[in-house]
């Protein structure tokens, strides 16, 4: 069974049909279309050719950006952990700065309480002497009455 398209979807359709009348072709018209078969021949040929040939280019291009890609992938991820590294770096240095400060205040406050303590201690000092100085010449005025009055 042929296959043949609706003419009420796709209208009539008519194929060229080479009437011969039992007598052979001239060789004009044989002549004209193995002419006119040569140059579709030829376009299609150079058609193929300009189709590869762009198929090249479009793969070649495509290999490149895929190399330009990966070059970019690599740079990102070497720019990335180097960032990374110098974060952690700073990070590190950051809690040593603030350990030290720690230990600092730590320093500062024991010797305030140092300082402190030696003022108390002096302060105490300094009463006591009073007294001694005092108790001192309460004795020195006891002696001196004691001489006047012997």
């Amino acid at each position: 069974m042929a296959r043949t398209l609706n003419p009420q979807l796709f209208g009539p359709t008519e194929t060229p049909i080479l009437k011969v009348d039992g007598a052979p072709l001239q060789e004009k018209q044989i002549s004209e279309l193995e002419a006119q078969i040569e140059a579709v021949n030829q376009k299609l040929d150079r058609w193929a050719h300009l189709m590869e040939q762009k198929i090249q280019k479009l793969t070649a291009g495509q290999k490149a950006l895929g190399e330009q890609i990966k070059i970019l992938a690599e740079t990102t991820a070497k720019q990335n952990a180097t960032i990374y590294s110098k974060i952690n770096e700073r990070r590190m240095a950051e809690a040593k700065t603030q350990e030290l400060f720690d230990r600092h205040n730590q320093l500062i406050n024991s010797f305030e309480g140092r300082i402190h303590h030696m003022q108390k201690v002096a302060t105490e000092q300094e009463i006591k002497l009073m007294n001694y100085q005092a108790t001192y010449e309460e004795v020195l005025r006891e002696i001196r009455n004691l001489k006047k009055s012997n």
